[in-house]
């Protein structure tokens, strides 16, 4: 009863709806279009009259206004560098032209320096983004509307700024913004960027880092060197490297070396060296060594300091390893070293390896022990003298960095029907015979070219050991 009640209901609530949906569409279609005014009319007013209005005639009467207008372009004036530019000296490095010396500047905040050669323009840029605003110079000194110009007076700079406007017209004033001087600043250490030499960081502890070392003068060099090492002898001997990448620099008190090819070589200061760092010793004593090392620049200088090395270089009962065997000629004779039998003859060298001692026989072994690829302490037989009736073979013991040297003696003694030989080493100089005199100072050509020529085993046959043929000297 009630589900029919309820249907009636919604049928009646429909029926409504569907009755106002009809009626709202016939009242939109009966709905009259509305009519367009056909034309519009505009009402014109007029003006009220200016009480103060006067007859034409009357503005005639007036020669000139009261007020007028005139154009005056902006007149630029140049920017205060004063308080912004800087001047940090000249190029102080040894090998720089005094003509041609560049000045360096830089701007307050700024860490970077550039330099200025007399008579040429150093352009100007402000860059407004940073933060804060600033001058700057323009990279690769690209040409810009604001530059300056500079030389050197005493201790100053004379500063002239120029600057061109739109127009193109050149702007120099006011006068004191376009030409006045600054005095030199020190150069901090802070404001100078790192540099390097090829793998190196620049810095105080650049030689430490480059395993250089420094003993003192090269006393085989003096003595063996010849004309063919002239330029070596007297001087300081700096190590640098280790192992195969070891080099030897001959340097002496204020002279100079560039960083060139990965390796300091020594030059004179001049033409050649100034696109190269370089590193001049400003003063030698008994333990230290002052080094001074420019950049390219002239700028960025560091001071060095090298300590000078010490060894305990003599080897222990030297006189055990050498054993007079016999004698072969008059100028060779035989000798038990490190139990192999050598024939050693006068300028033969050995060398104390670890090892043992070794003869110096092939060309590249004796330049390898002078450019220090092979090191040790060095003995060298110089010749036969006779004392009193006594034979001794004289020597000289080298140490292993080659700065020390004594001379040795081996004397040849007659025990039991045998033959030995001690050494001694001799305080004071060794007297030599003339012979040795005329032929030591050629003595590493000689002996180079003679193991080129002359090529001989390093040891000689057993049976050979004790023979004694009386051969002339000319058949060594």
């Amino acid at each position: 009863m009630i589900g029919r009640w309820l249907k009636v209901i919604n049928y009646a609530f429909a029926a409504v709806i569907a009755g106002l949906f009809v009626g709202a569409l016939v009242l939109f279609i009966a709905k009259p279009t509305p009519e367009m005014p056909e034309t519009t009319t505009t009402q014109q007013f007029e003006l009220p009259k200016n009480a103060f209005r006067q007859p034409e005639a009357s503005y005639k009467a007036i020669e000139s206004p009261a007020l007028s207008l005139s154009f005056s372009p902006h007149n630029a004036q140049l920017p205060d560098l004063r308080k912004f530019l800087t001047y940090y000296g000249k190029n102080a490095r040894p090998d720089a032209q005094d003509e041609k010396q560049p000045l360096y500047f830089g701007f307050t905040g700024n860490k970077s320096t550039t330099p200025l050669a007399p008579g040429e323009r150093l352009y100007i840029m402000y860059d407004k983004y940073l933060n804060p605003p600033q001058y700057l110079f323009s990279p690769d000194n690209k040409k810009t509307a604001l530059w300056i110009e500079a030389e050197q007076r005493g201790t100053q700079a004379t500063i002239k700024v120029s600057m061109v406007d739109d127009e193109g017209d050149l702007i120099r004033t006011p006068r004191s913004y376009a030409e006045f001087a600054l005095a030199e600043k020190e150069f901090a250490k802070g404001n100078n960027n790192t540099w390097e030499l090829g793998k190196w960081r620049v810095d105080a502890t650049l030689l430490a880092r480059q395993k250089t070392r420094w003993f003192g003068v090269d006393k085989f060099i003096d003595t063996h060197g010849g004309d063919e090492y002239k330029n070596w002898i007297n001087k300081q001997r700096l190590d640098f490297g280790e192992a195969d990448d070891v080099y030897s620099v001959y340097i002496a008190d204020h002279q100079c070396m560039i960083w060139k090819d990965n390796h300091w070589q020594v030059a004179t200061p001049g033409q050649e060296t100034i696109n190269y760092p370089i590193l001049c010793v400003k003063r030698i004593d008994d333990r230290v060594m002052n080094l001074e090392l420019w950049d390219v620049g002239g700028k960025g200088k560091v001071m060095l300091n090298l300590v000078k090395s010490s060894e305990q270089w003599m080897p222990k009962n030297i006189e055990d390893n050498f054993h007079f065997v016999g004698a072969r000629t008059r100028s060779q004779y035989i000798f038990e070293i490190e139990n192999e039998r050598t024939t050693l003859r006068p300028n033969d060298w050995l060398v104390l390896t670890d090892t043992g001692w070794k003869k110096l026989i092939t060309p590249q072994e004796i330049d390898d022990y002078v450019n220090r690829k092979v090191t040790g302490p060095l003995f060298v037989f110089n010749g036969v003298e006779t004392h009193d009736g006594k034979q001794s073979i004289s020597g000289t013991l080298y140490s292993a960095a080659r700065t020390e040297m004594v001379p040795v003696e081996l004397q040849l003694q007659q025990t039991s029907g045998a033959t030995s030989a001690t050494m001694t080493a001799k305080k004071g100089k060794i007297e030599k015979n003339n012979k040795i005199k005329e032929t030591n100072p050629h003595s590493m050509v000689k002996v180079r070219e003679r193991a080129i020529n002359h090529p001989r085993p390093a040891q000689v046959p057993e049976e050979d050991d004790t023979q004694v043929e009386h051969d002339d000297e000319s058949g060594d």
